[in-house]
């Protein structure tokens, strides 16, 4: 006999006090053991065919549904709740699709489009005439859609009836009440995109209904008492257990090179990336993941992500090693090398300076001189006046003569011989010591790396990825959003060996941020985002499983008035049962931090608090995500940073600068899932002009 549960069983367990799902678990593993539930107090529910319960303690009951071989935990709540919740659900196959859906049953809290405005006005015209007027009647959106097009992508044949009906103010309604791959399709098509799109696979004739794609965003096989306990315990982790179809064909895909998943901000990329560690772990038992990304907060973010994955599976886990990239490559360097004696930015800066002491570099200023090594010179190992003077120079919009080029080379000529005298090494140079190192045989130690936040890769980062690519077929996953490249200037992954052309595929459903944060962060950029290599990212087509409150803009006088509207916030999202822990206030630099912090301590809140409301640079907020997001100090000689764009060594960089700039507010915005604030002093930055509708 086979135990099954649903995700219907884990979002009602959340709900529970921690007692009562104590003694849920209790009952839970005991059914494991004994499906039959031998021993334990079961009712059939007579209103509801192959529908059970199971007295948990004298109020809470779990609903189990019984066919033939298969036990499956569907419910679990107080004793009427869980009566009712069955005696309104039905455990069918989808007659099109063969999904296996829990299908509601239709009654009065569930008749869409039967209410409808019947109030009349009259208006009195010169010379007794009069007019009648008819109230505007809401639309409904989905009325001239055929049978076969609802059942294409898994309505039941109940709802066909209901959905024609629906008025556009229902809508939300609508969805709550149907399996999700349908809600999803219909959401997509309301706010225009094409119901084509979302056609459902179609099981062979005999297929396990669970076993469909869409069965399995909702239900799964419990194989051990290891899985179920580890399920149990993280009732709020349903991405640990339930995968979107598009997101697990991912995940369980043979590439033949290296794979990118793209998408917007709560795309859902990072659990593909998690999801991707694991199936590699499980399904090879000799493998060995590195699971990467770029800063030491997004590492530790993905450990305890790795570590709810796998919390039946502890071989497993100790083969999916989390490290940031950097951490993982100065490990690599010292086995291979010695430890490195990192140089760091204020140390090249003054060895340009010095260099420029001297009279070299002609009239190129340092500014100038610091970007060209940084991005260019040192990015990909430039080592001598002859490359250097073919070397294209992607992503740099100032163009530079022989004449020039000779000058500006005595300055990195300078550095380089600066930093050997020092022993000391960039990032850039450690990298490529440890690309070579790989080519001429040298062992990683992992067969299989996944990246997680990719758009932020150097030249450097991606020539070494690329190297360890050439291993397996396989061996290379990158997971990141061209939209939230904020650190490097665009360039060509192919054209440094990492070449995920024909293996790119972009996300389209939001599961973290909210339809009205979305639509309105999604303003700040482009519909579509090409990359060096051609590839494009398309916003188009996303949709967001929930809705929330509209974002809010709020631009006073002085800073006094942004504290009072940002603490006035904090205390509604408060009032709301937001707990301090899940609200973050963004600013772009540190020198804003003091305005953030005294907006929460007016509000009663203590910012230096571990476990309280997070202020933070918005750098420092790339790949979190919060319940509510205050992006403060958005102001019009803030954002864009000044002191940004006055670094900049020439004007014509200025676009890239800005680009960024505006990915960087995108980033902000897009951490939030509930609700989202953008403050400053009047009139604002101008890129809340886009931010608007």
């Amino acid at each position: 006999m086979n135990l099954l549960w649903s995700s219907t069983f884990t979002a009602a367990l959340g709900k529970l006090s921690p007692q009562e799902q104590k003694q849920v678990k209790l009952t839970a593993t005991d059914l494991l053991f004994d499906p039959k539930g031998n021993g334990l107090q079961q009712h059939r529910v007579e209103a509801a065919p192959g529908f059970w319960t199971v007295r948990v303690n004298q109020d809470v009951r779990i609903v189990l549904h019984k066919q033939g071989e298969q036990t499956l935990l569907a419910y679990v709540g107080h004793h009427n709740d869980a009566y009712r919740w069955a005696e309104r659900r039905k455990l069918v196959p989808h007659e099109r699709t063969g999904a296996m859906q829990f299908v509601e049953v239709i009654d009065s809290e569930t008749d869409f489009g039967r209410e409808r405005m019947t109030c009349r006005g009259y208006v009195d015209l010169p010379q007794g005439q009069t007019l009648l007027l008819e109230p505007d009647l809401p639309q409904r959106p989905f009325a001239g859609l055929g049978e076969d097009q609802l059942l294409d992508v898994g309505v039941p044949r109940d709802w066909l009836g209901q959905v024609r009906d629906a008025l556009s103010t229902e809508v939300d309604e609508l969805f709550s009440h149907l399996p999700a791959e349908a809600a999803e399709a219909l959401l997509d098509f309301a706010t225009g995109g094409r119901l084509e799109d979302h056609i459902a696979q179609r099981a062979e004739p005999g297929a396990d209904p669970f076993a469909h794609p869409d069965a399995q965003r909702r239900f799964r096989v419990l194989d051990n008492i290891e899985e179920l306990r580890a399920a149990l315990d993280q009732p709020f982790e349903q991405w640990a257990v339930f995968l979107h179809p598009v997101q697990r064909a991912l995940v369980e895909r043979a590439w033949k090179g290296p794979a990118r998943i793209s998408g917007s901000a709560g795309t859902g990329k990072t659990i593909v990336a998690l999801h991707r560690a694991a199936h590699i772990a499980r399904s090879d038992p000799a493998a060995r993941v590195l699971l990467t990304t770029f800063s030491k907060p997004l590492a530790l973010a993905l450990e305890r992500k790795r570590d709810v994955l796998t919390a039946a599976e502890p071989e497993l886990r100790a083969r999916i090693v989390v490290r940031p990239l950097d951490q993982a490559a100065t490990e690599l360097y010292t086995r291979a090398f010695s430890q490195p004696n990192r140089a760091t930015e204020a140390q090249v800066r003054a060895a340009i300076a010095e260099a420029r002491k001297t009279g070299l570099g002609g009239a190129l200023g340092e500014a100038f001189l610091f970007e060209e090594w940084t991005e260019l010179v040192d990015a990909w190992g430039v080592a001598d006046a002859e490359s250097y003077a073919t070397l294209p120079r992607i992503g740099r919009r100032t163009r530079l003569g022989p004449q020039q080029r000779a000058a500006a080379w005595g300055v990195f000529a300078y550095v380089r011989e600066w930093l050997a005298q020092r022993r000391l090494v960039t990032w850039a140079a450690i990298y490529g010591a440890l690309t070579d190192w790989l080519e001429r045989g040298g062992d990683l130690g992992f067969s299989h790396v996944v990246v997680d936040e990719a758009q932020d890769l150097s030249v450097a980062q991606v020539r070494f990825l690329g190297q360890l690519g050439k291993g397996r077929a396989d061996a290379l996953m990158l997971a990141g959003d061209v939209g939230q490249r904020i650190f490097h200037l665009p360039f060509s992954w192919a054209k440094l060996g990492l070449d995920v052309r024909g293996r790119s595929h972009c996300l389209k459903v939001n599961y973290r941020t909210s339809h009205q944060i979305r639509v309105a962060a999604d303003r700040l950029l482009p519909p579509a985002i090409s990359d060096m290599d051609g590839i494009e990212d398309g916003r188009r087509g996303t949709v967001s499983v929930f809705d929330g409150p509209e974002p809010l803009v709020s631009l006073a006088d002085d800073a006094a008035g942004e504290q009072q509207a940002v603490a006035d916030w904090l205390r509604e999202c408060l009032s709301e049962g937001i707990e301090p822990h899940e609200i973050a206030l963004l600013v772009r630099s540190e020198a804003q931090l003091a305005r953030a912090r005294a907006a929460a301590k007016a509000a009663w809140l203590d910012p230096y608090n571990a476990q309280g409301v997070a202020v933070m640079p918005m750098h420092g907020a790339k790949g979190l995500e919060f319940r509510a997001v205050c992006v403060m100090a958005c102001d019009e000689d803030i954002l864009p940073d000044p002191a940004r764009l006055a670094a900049i060594g020439d004007v014509a960089e200025l676009e890239a600068a800005y680009e960024t700039e505006r990915h960087l507010l995108y980033v902000a915005c897009t951490r939030a899932r509930d609700r989202l604030l953008v403050s400053g002093l009047a009139p604002g930055s101008e890129f809340l002009d886009d931010f608007k509708p």
